[in-house]
């Protein structure tokens, strides 16, 4: 039994798990933690990390790195995504998260990105011989996968994440017409050269990650927010999602929170997250999506397991990132 703790430093939320993993290759998750941090915030205005953004980031690190220490883990790695990526003051932020966390921080590209959360629903998806599109939509950027055999077959990622569309649209509460009309221009003219590859693959079905999702999935099925790990597995059709976006843009921040499953945080953000995720489905021609509660986390930890693996073994590890079959869209 080998246990490995993973951090994703998100553009909303900071997020660690710490599991085991048997020598069949089973997870039994250990701690999970999360906090909405908005990271992203203001990065996507002007390229720069805010301060205090930095400064809660910085004590919610402290405290992931105290509670993985306490498990002694074999391994850990700690990756940061799209505001990172974009932000101009990366380096400063780097630097002291990995001095917190005694480990480096990589700011990973969205292709490695779509990668680990491929592998992490690979991990806790049974139906490894379907052809599935795997989407996460994060607060920066969204992750495409298409995953065929347990393989990625291709993947891409595109600036459309929920935090960076509500600051470039929707600065209105509750959002104007004119504003709900300018983002789902954008959001229908950045997916559709991107997601034609993917259309002609046809597609089994559409697996969906992220709180973003979560909460579509919740409001769909009528489970409470406090209990959305019972959302794992459940499906949300086309209509219900485009009846949920009508609802969702045309109610203030409050109103938003009051639909089951959404919660004050999620509200926020919560229109553009569902306008991408009903743009997609409709451009795929999909009835329904599914709700996985994996992500860049449990993909961590599944990539983990594996080079270690590989090390017992004998052989060369890869290194990580180096397992992408294909890009389908660069």
């Amino acid at each position: 039994m080998s246990r490995y703790a993973a951090i994703d430093v998100g553009s909303n939320s900071i997020r660690l798990l710490v599991a085991e993993v048997d020598h069949r290759g089973r997870t039994t998750p250990l701690v999970a933690d999360r906090q909405v941090v908005r990271l992203g915030t203001g990065v996507f205005r002007n390229g720069r990390l805010c301060e205090s953004a930095t400064a809660v980031a910085y004590t919610v690190l402290e405290r992931m790195e105290g509670q993985y220490r306490a498990r002694r883990v074999d391994a850990v790695r700690a990756v940061g995504t799209s505001a990172l990526r974009d932000a101009l003051n990366q380096a400063e932020f780097v630097g002291r998260a990995s001095t917190i966390l005694d480990t480096p921080l990589e700011v990973i590209s969205g292709l490695e990105e779509a990668r680990l959360v491929q592998l992490g629903v690979r991990s806790r998806w049974p139906h490894t011989s379907e052809r599935s599109l795997i989407v996460d939509v994060g607060g920066g950027s969204v992750q495409l996968s298409l995953s065929e055999n347990g393989r990625v077959a291709g993947s891409a990622s595109l600036p459309l994440g929920a935090v960076r569309l509500t600051e470039a649209f929707l600065t209105s509460d509750p959002p104007s017409a004119l504003e709900i009309a300018r983002l789902v221009q954008h959001v229908r003219a950045l997916i559709e050269g991107p997601l034609e590859p993917f259309r002609l693959a046809n597609v089994h079905r559409l697996i969906a990650t992220s709180s973003t999702a979560a909460a579509v999935v919740c409001a769909a099925n009528g489970v409470k927010r406090s209990r959305r790990h019972e959302a794992d597995g459940l499906a949300a059709t086309t209509a219900q999602v485009r009846t949920l976006f009508e609802r969702v843009a045309t109610r203030d921040t409050g109103g938003r929170a009051g639909i089951g499953g959404v919660g004050p945080r999620r509200a926020e953000i919560i229109v553009a997250g569902v306008a991408v995720f009903r743009e997609i489905l409709e451009s795929m021609g999909l009835p329904r999506l599914y709700y996985s509660t994996a992500g860049v986390r449990d993909g961590i930890i599944a990539d983990l397991a594996a080079q270690r693996a590989v090390q017992a073994a004998g052989l060369h590890p890869a290194a990580p990132g180096s397992l992408l079959k294909s890009e389908l869209v660069r």
